[in-house]
């Protein structure tokens, strides 16, 4: 895609996407009514790829459980693929409604390996519905993806070839919210979320959680202190996870590590200090209690500190840090913006779970979201849905996954910066991800990244660059490097260098062109002596994209 400044076409008319595309479609579908306001455009893309490995990564790491184009295996062999992609692109930035959602049918077929060939519904969005002004909000995302997880897979996050049906993952979110005000500074928030995932034969237990929670804050009693208080209760269920990873079949556990139903609630009393109009401290205090672990229901008292400081108005910088019931938290970030650079950084410890982390794939991410609405990224990307698949691009979200049915402390790095060239765009984005198991890994699926590892470590870098060559004509080029291991009673590694380079031009007001070269590699040491995970990779791929 060529990184250029473009004027948003606006199409005369829109039409509603399919049934299945269930609440948010249809949030979103509904403001079509308002042109101004409103973008709905049919899209077909249409690419041909010649490769010389057509094998999938399969299901978990090291080569996975089906991996291979030709009756399993490492190598998939040479083939053509074929892909016919209709679909829609919906986005809508003002107004009561807002959001954007992005759905194709894809459909892939083979030359040499017919058995191969396959179809699916890929989804991506997140809309917010304010029924109520100022008061009754309604959120919601949706997630249909197939891509092997697993943080020793041998393709590469979000490959556009790793297409194993056994890996679809479906993830829907709904979330009414009530907003209210007591006065002049007094607001307060009640939500209820929730959130429901299908993950076929993956090796993720299907899950769903309900997430209650309860704000109210005023930061001006007296003009310089001011309080806030706030409640969050979490209950998942968690069903046996099916087929190949699961309960059931090849691979298959005892029972799903998350078989059954988990609960977390989290109170807290943050005092508020305004030092001066642009830094403000927090005292923090509170009692936490979950039974993720092994021996039963835990709780603790929650303490600690933070700050707000916002120099400038291009500059954002925050901190908290808490002793929680798994040892010391903490959450920072920093954001600042020069005429032609964005920079950010962030740094946090908590407790994740795979539901959380794929949920909206990626659009949920609280660096995403920053970076969407940064003045910086609006400017340089106006069009909606090309900002945000450029920013998941650079963010490489997928890189930090990891394939569980188990609950997890998360430790996160991750930083970058985009510099803006008169006529092209530079950014670096790296990252580093260390997780640690909560609990024993007993029951879990073979294929489950934590069954024969207590830590998960990763680390990735992505350079890109693209060069506008002509008003409609662009140079895109990107390499990634990515380092995953393995620690606990095992251990495993695995390196992964991806390189890519592409033509892309505008062929008419409608329809754009890309010509694109990939090779991508991966190899380590996979415990037990096997050589499952190398792969290698040459691709090229000539591709049509037309928008109605």
């Amino acid at each position: 895609m060529a990184l250029k400044r473009v004027r948003r076409k606006r199409p005369e008319g829109g039409r509603l996407p399919a049934p299945s595309l269930l609440a948010l479609g249809m949030m979103l579908g509904a403001g079509s009514v308002a042109a101004q306001t409103t973008v709905v455009s049919p899209t077909l893309n249409a690419s041909l790829t010649w490769t010389d490995n057509a094998g999938s990564s399969g299901i978990g790491g090291f080569g996975g459980i089906g991996g291979g184009g030709f009756g399993g295996g490492r190598r998939g062999g040479e083939d053509f693929i074929l892909e016919l992609s209709p679909g829609v692109s919906m986005s809508r930035d003002s107004g009561r409604l807002s959001g954007t959602l992005s759905a194709s049918f894809r459909n892939l077929m083979y030359a040499s390996n017919s058995d191969s060939n396959t179809s699916y519904l890929a989804l991506t969005g997140a809309g917010r519905y304010e029924a109520v002004k100022d008061m009754f909000f309604i959120d919601a995302d949706a997630s249909i993806s197939r891509s092997n997880l697993s943080v020793f897979s041998t393709r590469g996050p979000n490959d556009g070839l790793d297409v194993n049906s056994n890996n679809e993952t479906r993830v829907f979110s709904l979330s009414p919210r009530f907003k209210f005000r007591i006065g002049d500074n007094t607001q307060g928030q009640l939500l209820y979320r929730y959130r429901w995932t299908d993950s076929g034969n993956t090796g993720l237990a299907n899950q769903s959680a309900g997430q209650w929670s309860a704000q109210i804050s005023n930061t001006q009693i007296t003009g310089i202190f001011g309080l806030g208080l706030d409640y969050q209760r979490t209950e998942g269920s968690y069903g046996n996870a099916s087929g190949l990873g699961g309960g059931s079949g090849i691979g298959s556990g005892s029972r799903s590590g998350l078989s059954g139903g988990k609960s977390q609630e989290v109170a807290r009393a943050t005092l508020y200090a305004k030092v001066t109009p642009e830094f403000r401290l927090r005292g923090i205090v509170g009692r936490e209690s979950n039974d993720y672990g092994d021996r039963g229901r835990q709780s603790t008292t929650v303490t600690g500190g933070g700050f707000d400081w916002n120099p400038t108005n291009r500059t954002t910088i925050a901190g908290t840090v808490e002793r929680r019931i798994f040892g010391r938290g903490y959450d920072f970030s920093f954001q600042h913006r020069f005429a032609r650079t964005a920079v950010f950084a962030t740094f946090s410890r908590d407790i994740r779970s795979s539901l959380d982390l794929i949920a909206g794939g990626g659009l949920l991410d609280p660096t995403f979201l920053a970076l969407y609405n940064n003045p910086f990224f609006v400017q340089l990307i106006p069009d909606p849905i090309a900002r945000r698949d450029w920013l998941l691009r650079q963010l490489g979200l997928g890189s930090a996954y990891a394939l569980t049915n188990a609950y997890y402390v998360a430790r996160s790095l991750s930083g970058g910066f985009t510099y803006s060239l008169p006529r092209g765009v530079l950014s670096l984005t790296l990252s580093r991800s260390d997780n640690s198991r909560i609990g024993s890994g007993d029951g879990l699926s073979t294929v489950d990244d934590f069954r024969n590892f207590n830590a998960l470590k990763s680390r990735s870098a992505t350079l890109s660059y693209s060069h506008r060559l002509t008003p409609e004509t662009s140079l895109n080029t990107s390499l990634t490097r990515t380092n995953s291991s393995g620690s606990g009673l095992n251990a495993a590694d695995t390196q992964r260098t991806a390189f890519v380079v592409g033509l892309s031009s505008s062929l008419g007001p409608h329809t754009t062109g890309l010509l694109q070269y990939r090779h991508q590699r991966s190899d380590g040491d996979s415990f037990g002596g096997s050589n499952n995970n190398e792969f290698t990779e040459n691709a090229v791929t000539a591709s049509v994209g037309m928008r109605f």
